[in-house]
């Protein structure tokens, strides 16, 4: 029997025949940052934030002095020292032991650079009681100096003997407050311990709010979780700065204290979503799956609900960080901060702008860290949270 063969079915493939390949599976964090990443805002967000913290920690290696002692405790000359970049000052003195000591070590070292035939390392650039002249200048209480602080401690130095020497071993970066304290070491310090205060506060906050915001969310007809909701209420009627300002009144203003008052009112915030997200979930088939096998509710909202929960809580923890940096800051506003020995970033806030009106650098450099810090952070929060929550374009 003959057959007859169709001569199309002779020519070569025009197209490559698919093939079936294997899925590789890919995980969530993977996804996460394959979408994170192609976003360049959000790479450009990201290295900003990291810019900023790489500066701050590489800084903080340049600490020299104590943050609480002042560089030389037996002398006054220490004492609102400026930046050794910018040495030359004008300060008011009431007439008395000190104006007569500058004036003494000039006139020393002016003697002692004539004997040697050398220009003096140290001499007073104007002196309102001798140089502008007239009986209200000369006889005022108030007189004013322009001269070197640095170029004193040198003249100190050559015209005394070694007990009464200033010894200065490391630069003086930002100068020192009224206390002869190193605002460098001081300023870094205290912000690290900032960042210490919110991670510690924020540990509890967590814990706590998810805990009990997860469990109120799966038993919310039990009359204990309506207690606790009521009680969360209660808190968030208030703003949260109000009550900072009143527990941080009652338990001072040192690192116990203001810990003690972001664990007793931040957890509210933690608390409203985990029980708002968890009240989307409860009826889930996955919950009811998990009760079915036997898991406790303890083990079913960490086990199950809380890493899906998870992205929202990341975006609220870098959100109250910002927002918690800001209100230990604003608590230099209301005159909180009683002790100067309490090193945190409100502390610091208040010394700067007391010290204005001899070293502004020092509010200035305050202001930029605490802005730069907060508005990276807060670009970084805005890129996690698009790409957790990505908007859909129709």
């Amino acid at each position: 029997m003959n057959y007859k063969i169709d001569p199309s079915l002779l020519k070569f493939a025009d197209k490559k025949i698919a093939k079936n390949t294997v899925t590789v599976h890919k995980s969530n964090a993977r996804l996460f940052w394959e979408r994170f990443t192609k976003k360049k805002t959000n790479i450009v967000a990201l290295i900003f934030f990291v810019i900023i913290l790489l500066s701050i920690l590489i800084a903080t290696f340049f600490i020299k002095y104590s943050p609480t002692n002042s560089i030389h405790q037996n002398s006054f000359v220490v004492n609102n020292l400026p930046s050794e970049y910018l040495d030359v000052v004008n300060r008011n003195f009431e007439r008395g032991d000190q104006l007569d000591f500058i004036r003494k070590i000039a006139e020393l070292e002016q003697n002692r650079a004539t004997q040697l035939g050398e220009i003096p390392v140290f001499k007073i650039l104007f002196d309102s009681s001798r140089d502008v002249g007239g009986s209200m200048t000369t006889n005022t209480d108030i007189v004013e100096l322009w001269y070197s602080p640095y170029d004193l401690i040198k003249a100190i130095n050559l015209n005394v003997d070694e007990v009464n020497k200033i010894k200065i071993d490391h630069t003086i970066i930002l100068g020192t407050n009224s206390n002869g304290i190193d605002i460098f070491s001081r300023l870094l310090t205290s912000f690290w311990l900032t960042i210490l205060i919110i991670f510690t506060s924020m540990i509890f906050n967590i814990f706590t709010g998810f805990t009990l915001g997860s469990l109120s969310g799966l038993n919310k007809e039990k009359m204990f979780f309506k207690f606790i909701d009521m009680i969360a209420s209660f808190i968030n009627s208030i703003p949260e700065l109000i009550w900072i300002f009143i527990l941080c009144i009652a338990f001072t203003t040192n690192f116990i204290g203001i810990v003690c008052a972001f664990i007793l009112i931040s957890w509210t915030t933690f608390y409203e979503l985990s029980k708002n997200e968890t009240l989307q979930l409860r009826h889930k088939d996955f919950i009811n799956s998990a009760k079915a096998i036997g898991l406790n509710q303890f083990q079913l909202i960490y086990l199950e609900i809380f890493k899906i929960i998870l992205p929202s809580i990341i975006n609220l923890i870098i959100d109250r960080f910002c927002m918690n940096l800001l209100i230990i800051s604003s608590l230099s506003f209301l005159d909180l901060i009683t002790n100067s020995s309490n090193l945190n970033i409100g502390s610091i806030l208040k010394e700067a702008i007391n010290s204005i009106s001899y070293n502004p650098s020092y509010l200035i450099v305050v202001v930029i860290l605490i802005t730069s810090f907060t508005v990276s952070l807060k670009l970084f929060n805005n890129s996690l949270s698009q790409t957790f929550n990505p908007i859909i374009s129709k």
